[in-house]
């Protein structure tokens, strides 16, 4: 994206990190909510500047351990099927038997 903030995100990411001071947030700190504040919510503009901005391994190994509590169902099958992903990783507390995604 050409119109980049010197934060590094998309201008129009801002409305996803009300909660945060956005001109302050550096992506590489803030890796797991901007994935998973993006992969959510983000527009194909914004999807395409993740993964130009994180290794596509890396987005996927979050995907692994966190996706399962911080995407939505929805979100989720669908990375997990764009990425490859077979399993995410449970919390303990969870039913082992209810489905593998």
């Amino acid at each position: 994206m050409s119109n980049v903030l010197k934060n590094e995100l998309p201008p129009s990411t801002q409305w996803l990190f009300p909660e945060y001071d956005f001109e302050q947030m550096d992506p590489q700190t803030f890796f797991p909510v901007v994935v998973e504040r993006i992969l959510n919510r983000g527009s194909w503009a914004e999807i395409r500047w993740l993964f130009e901005t994180y290794e596509r391994e890396r987005i996927a190994v979050w995907i692994q351990r966190y996706g399962y509590r911080r995407l939505d169902r929805r979100a989720r099958h669908f990375w997990c099927w764009m990425l490859g992903i077979d399993k995410v990783q449970k919390p303990p507390w969870e039913d082992q038997r209810a489905g593998s995604l």
